[in-house]
């Protein structure tokens, strides 16, 4: 029999999982910003390449994704046949529930 015993100061184990979730972080922004562009409906393809991460925050632990076509609202509410209404949302809840609004239409 083999008995092994481990003692993690608190402090030290809190770092190291927040290390792991910050160097998480990047892969999953890029994950979701590709989910984003494939989804997008495509008629010249100019909404879809027009996604990009924004504010990644390796602290805080986030990051936004922006599209700065302003037409994106209505792709959004469904106006194309090639995407449900609400395409952001249901993408970005595939990869967990975030904090906030998940999309917010700036004039």
């Amino acid at each position: 029999m083999i008995k092994t015993t481990f003692t993690f100061d608190k402090k030290g184990l809190k770092k190291q999982i927040e290390r792991e979730i910050s160097s998480k972080l990047d892969s999953v922004s890029k994950a979701i910003l590709s989910d984003l562009k494939e989804v997008t409906p495509k008629d010249t393809g100019a909404a879809a390449n027009s996604w990009e991460v924004t504010n990644l925050d390796k602290e805080k632990l986030s990051f936004e994704i922006n599209n700065d076509k302003d037409y994106i609202k209505y792709l959004n509410a469904g106006s194309s046949q090639q995407a449900p209404a609400n395409f952001i949302e249901r993408t970005v809840l595939d990869y967990g529930t975030p904090k906030g609004t998940i999309v917010e239409y700036k004039e």
